[in-house]
């Protein structure tokens, strides 16, 4: 087909491709206005090590403190943490349901905790970042004491600090109005597409069929 072709295509359905976005498009406002509201704000830890023998060298006590980042990952979603963290900001969720809204990354390049929190209310989600921050900083501090103190000579002890605290969003981070309604406009194409082209092989049988043939 030509060039040509496609352009009477479009000229002919012009009515099915314009009603089919606008579908498309209203049905992604309609999801988008009906959405939960909610609010993300993360925190920041940073935790550093130091020597508790004088023949522990800054490397040697940078790499263990590394090495400890996905433990400390781990850590800040187990229930040892999250229930007492459910507790503080005053929810009557589970400690799995506060799993799902929350999350601690690590990196394998620095020593720093993220750890983020959504939740409907803005104020909301800055205090469980914080709270949820504060509980893991503490629980490795302990963690971190009682591993150096049954040891002999004592390994290294590790500290923390909160690097930046979760602020209170001034805007949600859900719905997303431009993403839904990008959402909407690409679904709207895509099935007017193939509206467009099964009229055109329909109408292709019908203009081969014999009666077609005869009129």
């Amino acid at each position: 087909m030509t060039l040509r072709d496609y352009v009477l295509i479009v000229a002919r359905s012009w009515i099915v491709i314009v009603v089919t976005i606008a579908a498309g498009l209203v049905a992604a406002g309609v999801l988008a206005l009906t959405a939960t509201t909610k609010y993300t704000s993360s925190a920041q830890v940073l935790f550093t090590g130091h020597a508790s023998s004088s023949g522990q060298d800054l490397a040697y006590v940078g790499n263990y403190v590394q090495s400890r980042m996905q433990t400390y990952k781990n850590l800040g979603g187990s229930n040892s943490i999250l229930i007492p963290v459910v507790k503080v900001i005053g929810s009557d969720e589970t400690a799995r349901q506060l799993a799902g809204r929350t999350d601690v990354e690590v990196s394998q390049l620095n020593t720093v905790a993220r750890i983020t929190a959504t939740d409907t209310t803005a104020k909301g989600a800055a205090r469980t970042a914080n709270t949820l921050a504060g509980a893991l900083l503490n629980a490795v501090q302990r963690l971190e004491a009682d591993d150096a103190g049954s040891e002999e000579p004592p390994k290294t002890t590790v500290e923390g600090v909160i690097s930046s605290r979760a602020e209170v969003p001034t805007s949600p981070s859900d719905p997303d109005v431009a993403l839904y309604l990008l959402s909407g406009l690409l679904a709207g194409l895509i099935v007017s597409i193939g509206v467009v082209a099964l009229r055109e092989v329909l109408r292709g049988e019908d203009s081969s069929s014999p009666a077609g043939e005869a009129s």
